[in-house]
């Protein structure tokens, strides 16, 4: 019987005494029997949680109309190399492969789980890979940050501690720990109150900077961008570390390891800061609802509009129908209590353009 994240965190506990919380998350994830291996069971319709790519198709052919403005950024290079990293079941690939038909595209799709490289494979015009390949004009991640393995620090009357996780019988329970001062904890934090110290995402951005700020190819070929979506805020996280399961909010991630993701929101400002100190330039993060609509949202909200209209005039009332109810699935995109709440931020090699649809508008 293949082994199961229980068994393996439990062995990890025995060996090594109580555990970080990231080595936690790496094998409830992604270790033997977890979250995100064989099959892919996290993302999509009937599945833990929809993303985006899956409440609508134009998700895609937006996200495709900046990706065409980034590749004048870099001179329209031939081939464009774009690397989506954590591509899940590939809906997303789907809808940029069809909107950029026009654009010399290598795509490569990266996935960790051998069940979500299985259907990955599936998808023409994609290479399938396990590790990201070096020098990508555009690097994509797309809910990828916030389940990234990460730390947890709470603040205590005597300074930070890290939360670690250990065995009381067959429970697992949190063991406070010492922490270092870079751990993660804020000065303005009360006790009680936790942060997370987001060491997968840095190690991330540090493998992105890799490629873009001075990697070993040189010159034109290490120039380019990262575009990085997820939830979170600008100078602290989007609330207390949870899961997702059958679309239900999990608050307690440590009963049932592997049958839930968990995740904590992403602190945008402190992952610029990372970036900037690795090389890279980044812009303030911007909401998905900001970005979407200066990618032209309302344009094809209104364009649908008339093509609703046009519809119910030559009697094909079906039709019609169908195309309201997709513009209401659509505005969820945008909606600041829904998925419009989501946040958007740029990286890339120094000097060269920020698109309009990242610079404008406020933070």
């Amino acid at each position: 019987m293949e082994e199961q994240p229980r068994e393996a965190i439990a062995a990890a506990i025995r060996a090594d005494g109580p555990i970080g919380f990231d080595r936690f998350m790496e094998l409830a994830l992604y270790g033997p029997g977890g979250f995100y291996v064989d099959p892919p069971v996290g993302v999509g319709e009937g599945r833990a949680f929809a993303t985006s790519p899956h409440v609508h198709p134009v998700f895609g052919q937006l996200v495709a109309a900046g990706i065409m403005e980034l590749w004048d950024g870099l001179g329209r290079p031939e081939p464009f190399r774009l690397t989506e990293a954590g591509a899940g079941d590939g809906t997303l690939a789907r809808q940029l492969l069809e909107a950029l038909t026009d654009v010399p595209l290598t795509y490569t799709a990266v996935e960790r789980s051998p069940g979500a490289r299985a259907a990955l494979a599936q998808i023409t015009g994609v290479i399938v890979a396990e590790q990201a390949p070096p020098h990508a004009h555009l690097v994509l991640a797309h809910e990828l940050l916030d389940n990234l393995p990460f730390r947890r620090i709470r603040m205590t009357e005597g300074g930070p501690r890290e939360i670690r996780i250990g065995l009381d019988g067959d429970r697992f329970v949190e063991v406070l720990a010492g922490a270092s001062e870079d751990a993660g904890a804020r000065a303005h934090e009360e006790p009680g109150e936790e942060a997370v110290a987001p060491v997968g995402a840095f190690a991330f951005i540090d493998q992105i900077a890799a490629g873009l700020a001075g990697g070993d190819a040189g010159g034109e070929a290490d120039r380019g961008y990262a575009l990085l979506i997820d939830y979170g805020a600008e100078g602290h996280t989007g609330g207390p570390v949870h899961g997702y399961a059958g679309h239900r909010l999990v608050e307690d991630v440590l009963t049932d390891p592997g049958a839930s993701d968990i995740t904590s929101g992403v602190d945008f400002a402190r992952l610029a800061a990372h970036a900037r100190a690795v090389g890279l330039t980044a812009t303030p993060s911007r909401t998905q609802r900001h970005t979407l609509t200066a990618l032209g949202f309302e344009r094809w909200t209104h364009e649908e509009l008339e093509r609703q209209a046009a519809l119910l005039d030559e009697r094909r009332g079906v039709e019609a129908v169908r195309t309201w109810s997709g513009r209401q699935r659509a505005a969820f995109l945008v909606d600041p209590a829904g998925l419009g709440r989501m946040r958007w931020m740029l990286l890339a090699s120094p000097g060269i353009p920020v698109p309009a649809w990242m610079a404008d508008g406020p933070a």
